[in-house]
C-alpha cells in the first residue's frame, strides 16, 4: 500500500502542532524560538500509522502570516490536507488563505478538524462556527468534507479524526512512478556519521540508494552526478522510494553549505533550470484585477523568487477568471511540467493575506515567440493542460522543430517517464504524425516538419535551377544550410532518400536537383555556345584569357565564363588551371604523345615538353602540372616521368 502525505492547514494558534502531536506522539516545533514564542516558524514532520498497512507522512506548516512562504514551501507534493479550525474562533484570515493555497495547488482532499472543542461550553457558539465554515467553505474541494470536533488536550475525537483520515488515504490516487524523479529539498542537516541529509516529498518517479542525482538549481555545475549513500521514510532504512513518499536522502561528497531549501534533487542530466516558465492563472477571491507585465512572487515547490507576469491571452486578468502566462523570474528556479505554483502579492487581500493566484506550469524553458504568435501560443498551451500525452508529445516534437527530440528532451519537457514516452511516440509513428530519424540516438521528428522540409527543399532547388538553369544540381551543403543551419545530417540525408524514393530529387556525388531539371539553352546561348566551342578548337592548347575571348564573342564576361563552365561539365573543355580551359580533344592527344614519348625514352625535359607542346611557358606550365596533379607524369628533377610504367596508351 503506498503511503501518503498529509499536510496541515489554518490559522496560527489554532491548534496544529499540539494536533500532531496528539495523533503521533512527535513535537514538530523543534527550533528554540518557536518553544519560546508557542508558534510554529519552521516546517515540521511527523508520522502516522493509519492501520492495515497504510503510513501516512504529516507536515506541519505554520500559520502566522509571516511564514506563509513556509507554509507554501510545506504544501509542495501533499496528497490531502487537514484543515485546523479552532472552534473558539472559528474562520480566520490564514485560514482563508491556506484554503486558497491548497486550491491553487490542485490538492482536492481532506477534512476538517474543528480543534479546541474542549475550550467551547457553548452550544450555540459552536454551531454558529459550524455555520460560519459551512459558507466559507461552500463551493471549494472542502464543501462535503468531514467536520472532525476533536481536543488535542483531552484526547476526544483523535480516533474519529484518524478513521477519517485512513478513508481518504483510500481514494488518493497513484503518484506518477514512471515519471522523472523530483524532490523538493524542504531541509538539510548533517548528522554525525551520515553527514549532509535532505528531506522532502518525492512527488514524482523513483529513487534508490546509488543513483546519481543533480541538485538544482547548481549555477557552478558542482551538484552533479551526486551518488545517493543512503535513504529513509518514517525513519527507516530503505534501498528504493517511489513518488508520494517523504525521504530523508543522504548524499555523499556535499557540504551541507552548498544545498538549502528551494533547490530539487533529481535524476542526473534530467532537468534544467530556467528564468521563464508558461502556464495556467486564475485569481483568488477578492483579488484585484491582474495587468499584464505585473510584479508579484512565484512560489514553486520549495522555491520562490519575484517574477514578471506577462499575460497572453488577455490584457487583464479579473477575479475568478482564467488565462495563460509567461512568468519571467529574477532567480533561476528548478520546475517540472505539471507542478504547481503560487503567486502573492506585496499587500494583503482584505480577510484573506497575500496570496493572490496560482495555476499549473505547463512549459518550462518556453520558446521565444512574437506577439502576432501569441494565438498560436495559446493553443499549444491549451493542448499541454487539456491534451492526452500523445497530442502533448506531438506539441513538443511541432515546437523541436528540425532539431528534432529524443526520448530524454520530450521527458523533460513533458514530465512523463521514457517507458511513457517511448509509448506514445509509437503512436504517433503509426499515425504517421512522427518519424524516428536516428536509431541510435532515438531522435524523432514531426511528419509535420518533415513535410515543410520537403517543399521548402524542393522550392530552393526550383530557384536555384531558375538562376543556374547550365548547373546540374546545387551542392549539397548549401541545400542543407539554406533548409536550416540546425538541421541535422541523418535528417537530411533521410530528407534526401524520401525525395529520392518519390522521384522527386535526385543526388548525383555532392550535388542535387530536382528529377525535373534539364540543361537546355535557349537560341541566344546555344549560339554563344557554339561560337565559343569553335574558339577553343581553334587555339587547342594555346586558349585565350577570359577578358580576350568574351571580346572575341562579343559578350559580357559572366555570360562566357558560364558557358565555359557549362561545357567543361560535358566533356568539351577541360579545366587546366584559374580561368585556363582547353579543348579536351586536344589535351588528349597531347596525353598520348606524353605518353609514348615517355615510353620510348622514358623522361621529358621541360624544353622538349614546350617543344611538343608548340607554345609559350604560359601554357606549357600549366599543362605540365595538370599532368602531374592527374598522375600521368610525376617530375624528377628537371624532367618528368610516367607515374606508372605499365600505364597503357588511352
Amino acid at each position: 500500500m503506498q503511503s501518503i502525505v498529509i499536510g496541515t492547514a489554518g490559522h496560527i494558534d489554532h491548534g496544529k502542532t499540539s494536533l500532531v502531536k496528539a495523533m503521533t506522539g512527535i513535537d514538530t516545533d523543534r527550533l528554540k524560538e518557536e518553544k519560546a514564542r508557542g508558534i510554529t516558524i519552521e516546517l515540521g514532520f511527523a508520522h502516522l500509522d493509519l492501520g492495515d498497512g497504510q503510513k501516512a507522512s504529516i507536515v506541519d506548516v505554520p500559520g502566522h502570516e509571516r511564514f506563509i512562504k513556509n507554509m507554501v514551501a510545506g504544501t509542495s507534493g501533499i496528497d490531502l490536507v487537514m484543515m485546523v479550525v479552532a472552534a473558539d474562533e472559528g474562520i480566520m484570515p490564514q485560514t482563508r488563505e491556506h484554503l486558497d493555497i491548497c486550491h491553487l495547488l490542485g490538492i482536492d482532499k481532506g477534512l476538517v478538524a474543528l480543534t479546541k472543542i474542549d475550550m467551547v461550553s457553548d452550544p450555540e457558539w459552536l454551531d454558529l462556527v459550524k455555520q460560519e465554515m459551512k459558507a466559507e467553505l461552500a463551493g471549494t474541494f472542502l464543501e462535503d468534507s468531514p467536520v472532525v470536533e476533536v481536543s488535542s488536550k483531552t484526547g476526544a475525537g483523535l480516533e474519529n479524526l484518524t478513521a477519517a483520515l485512513k478513508v481518504l488515504a483510500q481514494d488518493v490516487g497513484k503518484r506518477l512512478v514512471d515519471a522523472p524523479a523530483f524532490l523538493a529539498i524542504d531541509r538539510v542537516f548533517t548528522m554525525k556519521g551520515f553527514g549532509t541529509v535532505t528531506t522532502g516529498t518525492l512527488v514524482a518517479g523513483v529513487l534508490q540508494v546509488e543513483d546519481p542525482v543533480d541538485v538544482l538549481p547548481d549555477p557552478r555545475q558542482r551538484l552533479r552526478g551526486m551518488k545517493i549513500r543512503g535513504l529513509q521514510v518514517h525513519g527507516l532504512a530503505t534501498q528504493r522510494a517511489e513518488a508520494g513518499q517523504r525521504l530523508a536522502v543522504n548524499l555523499s561528497g556535499v557540504d551541507k553549505s552548498a544545498l538549502s531549501r528551494g533547490q530539487v534533487m533529481v535524476q542526473k542530466n534530467t532537468l534544467d533550470t530556467g528564468y521563464e516558465f508558461e502556464g495556467s492563472l486564475e485569481l483568488v477571491r477578492g483579488a484585484k484585477a491582474l495587468r499584464s507585465r505585473s510584479k508579484a512572487i512565484f512560489h514553486v515547490g520549495t522555491a520562490k523568487s519575484n517574477v514578471a507576469i506577462k499575460l497572453l491571452d488577455v490584457d487583464t486578468l479579473a477575479t475568478g477568471a482564467k488565462a495563460y502566462a509567461r512568468f519571467r523570474c529574477e532567480e533561476p528556479l528548478a520546475a517540472s511540467p505539471g507542478q504547481r505554483y503560487i503567486l502573492r502579492g506585496f499587500a494583503p487581500i482584505a480577510g484573506r493575506g497575500t496570496t493572490l493566484g496560482g495555476g499549473k506550469i505547463l512549459a518550462i524553458l518556453p520558446p521565444r515567440r512574437r506577439h502576432k504568435e501569441r494565438e498560436a501560443r495559446v493553443a499549444e498551451l491549451t493542448t499541454l493542460e487539456h491534451g492526452t500525452d500523445a497530442e502533448r508529445l506531438k506539441i513538443l516534437l511541432d515546437l523541436a522543430d528540425v532539431e528534432g527530440a529524443n526520448l530524454a528532451s520530450l521527458s523533460m519537457f513533458s514530465g512523463l517517464g521514457r517507458k511513457t514516452v517511448a509509448r506514445e511516440m509509437d503512436k504517433l509513428m503509426a499515425q504517421g504524425q512522427a518519424l524516428k530519424y536516428d536509431r541510435d540516438q532515438g531522435r524523432y521528428v514531426a511528419h509535420a516538419t518533415l513535410d515543410r522540409l520537403q517543399k521548402d527543399g524542393t522550392e530552393i532547388l526550383t530557384a536555384f535551377h531558375q538562376e543556374n538553369p547550365l548547373l546540374p544540381g546545387m551542392q549539397l551543403e548549401p541545400v542543407r544550410a539554406k533548409l536550416a543551419h540546425s538541421l541535422n545530417p541523418k535528417l537530411f540525408k533521410l530528407l534526401i532518400d524520401r525525395q529520392s524514393k518519390a522521384s522527386l530529387w535526385l543526388q548525383e556525388g555532392e550535388t542535387l536537383r530536382l528529377t525535373s531539371h534539364r540543361i537546355q539553352l535557349d537560341a541566344s546561348k546555344s549560339e554563344l555556345e557554339q561560337s565559343i566551342d569553335r574558339q577553343y578548337q581553334k587555339t587547342a592548347l594555346t586558349p585565350p584569357k577570359l577578358a580576350e575571348l568574351a571580346k572575341t564573342v562579343d559578350h559580357p564576361e559572366a555570360g562566357v565564363l558560364e558557358i565555359i563552365r557549362h561545357l567543361t561539365r560535358t566533356g568539351s573543355l577541360t579545366h587546366i588551371t584559374q580561368d585556363m580551359y582547353v579543348n579536351t580533344d586536344a589535351l588528349d592527344q597531347l596525353r598520348q604523345q606524353l605518353i609514348a614519348h615517355l615510353r620510348s625514352q622514358a623522361e621529358i625535359t621541360t624544353q622538349e615538353f614546350k617543344a611538343m607542346v608548340g607554345a609559350s611557358r604560359k601554357h606549357v606550365i600549366p599543362l605540365a602540372e595538370f599532368f602531374d596533379q592527374e598522375k600521368t607524369t610525376i617530375r624528377k628533377g628537371q624532367a618528368r616521368v610516367l607515374r606508372r610504367r605499365d600505364r597503357e596508351l588511352s
